[in-house]
């Protein structure tokens, strides 16, 4: 009960503290409520006092207005009287008339001010009294509050006068508990030393049950090679056990008997079971043996035999590549000279000793550059380098026909160029078809072939010869 009333008392005490924190709240509200209150009053205050001075702007502008009406009324009048100065007149009455409209456009949009200013004056006075509704509920509510705090701190003067008699009662339970604690504290000791003889106990009947164990498996153990000598007697010799037991004789050297025993039974099993049709199976086995012996020298006769072919072939195979190779690395560097202006080329084995299985390295030197590999180079220059170790390949194995698709879309202009004059050289062993878009490529073509649709769904293959066009152009 005292530890319920503790708890009840905290709880007492962190509902004044949050109603206190709460009324802060309010109170902090009111005064901001306040402030904003005057806020409105003030700005209400300068709004009544523009809204004023707008109506007296109005009536003057209206009178003006008036005046003005009345003065067009005379120059009207002035017009109908006199046609000798007409013209003089509409100037003026264009003058008088566009200050009219200013004076109209000012006049309703003064009207249209006030109008607003009576809107926001009429916004302010609801939200005043809206504001001055809350006040007064917010102060009823403070004032309820207050009411609350009241009762609430009689609760709390209750609850600390009977938390004082639940702490005299819980001294008084706390003695009897020291009491009972001592008294607990001996009966555990003696239950304690009990439950130690206890275990002892157990522990000892344990021990006796794990050496029963142990003497049970030996028996089972006897009983199961016991049985075991029986049966294999029986296997090995057809006796039982009573026959054997007549039969027994005292041995003087067992190791020696078990010795003789075992060499008897080696010489028995080398005899082996006697086979009648030996010699028949022998003679099947030996024809089989010789013809699969002919066989097997045929075929390693045949692969010595395609060794040597390949030995041959890949030494020609060898032999070829390597003058070709040879062949094409010179050209390739003839042709990356003259395609690119200057520089160095060169066509490298990675291992010389196996030219046939090993990499090949293409190491090229531009103009004004290191020597480098083509991976370091951009993708241009790779273009560009690819192209001419081609045309060393076409120089060395001229093709009657070859197509180059866009080979050049990677090349800037200058290099276009000079790829075109190229292959324009090739052209006279080798009939080439290009696929491009660059205009230089198409001036060195004889004949131009390109798509077009005039109409929606319907291609057009046209085709201009060059040359023809040239001699038509001339003549």
């Amino acid at each position: 009960e005292a530890e319920v009333a503790a708890s009840q008392l905290a709880g007492a005490q962190e509902e004044l503290h949050r109603q206190e924190t709460q009324l802060s709240q309010y109170r902090l509200l009111r005064d901001t409520l306040d402030e904003s209150l005057e806020a409105l009053e003030t700005e209400r205050n300068g709004l009544s006092g523009q809204r004023k001075e707008n109506e007296k702007r109005l009536e003057a502008l209206s009178e003006e207005r008036r005046c003005l009406e009345t003065t067009l009324a005379g120059l009207r009048e002035e017009i109908s009287a006199a046609a000798a100065g007409q013209d003089d007149f509409a100037r003026r009455r264009e003058a008088n008339a566009a200050r009219l409209a200013d004076l109209r456009a000012a006049s309703a949009a003064l009207e249209s001010e006030r109008d607003a200013a009576l809107r926001a004056a009429e916004s302010f006075h609801a939200l005043i009294e809206t504001l001055s509704g809350d006040r007064a509920e917010r102060e009823r509510t403070i004032g309820a509050l207050c009411a609350r705090c009241a009762e609430i701190e009689g609760e709390i003067a209750e609850k600390r006068r009977r938390a004082e008699e639940h702490r005299a009662l819980a001294a008084e339970k706390k003695r009897e508990i020291g009491e009972k604690t001592a008294l607990r504290l001996e009966l555990e000791g003696r239950r304690t030393r009990c439950e130690r003889q206890g275990q002892e106990k157990n522990r000892e009947i344990l021990e006796l049950q794990g050496v029963c164990a142990r003497y049970e498996q030996k028996k089972q153990a006897a009983e199961m090679e016991e049985k075991q000598l029986i049966d294999r007697l029986w296997e090995s010799y057809e006796l039982t056990r009573t026959a054997a037991r007549a039969q027994r004789q005292t041995l003087e050297n067992p190791a020696a008997a078990q010795k003789r025993v075992t060499e008897l039974r080696r010489e028995i099993g080398r005899l082996g079971p006697v086979n009648i049709g030996a010699i028949e199976q022998f003679a099947q086995i030996n024809e089989r043996y010789t013809f699969l012996k002919d066989q097997r020298d045929d075929v390693e006769r045949a692969k010595r035999d395609l060794l040597k072919i390949i030995g041959e072939v890949t030494g020609e195979m060898k032999d070829i590549f390597t003058r070709d190779f040879a062949a094409i690395d010179q050209c390739f560097r003839r042709v990356f000279l003259e395609l690119f202006g200057g520089g160095k080329a060169a066509l490298e084995l990675e291992d010389p000793e196996d030219p046939l299985g090993c990499g090949i390295e293409i190491r090229v030197q531009p103009p004004g550059k290191a020597v480098t590999t083509i991976s370091l180079l951009s993708g241009g220059e790779k273009s560009f380098v690819a192209i001419c170790l081609y045309f060393a390949i076409m120089k060395v194995r001229p093709t009657p026909f070859c197509i180059m698709d866009e080979i050049d879309a990677a090349l800037d202009e200058a290099n276009v160029e000079r790829y075109a004059r190229y292959m324009r050289r090739l052209s006279d062993k080798t009939q080439f078809i290009t696929i491009t878009h660059h205009r230089a490529t198409m001036e060195e073509a004889d004949v131009l072939y390109g798509v077009t649709m005039q109409e929606k769904g319907v291609t057009t293959v046209l085709s201009v010869d060059l040359d023809e066009a040239e001699r038509t152009v001339a003549s």
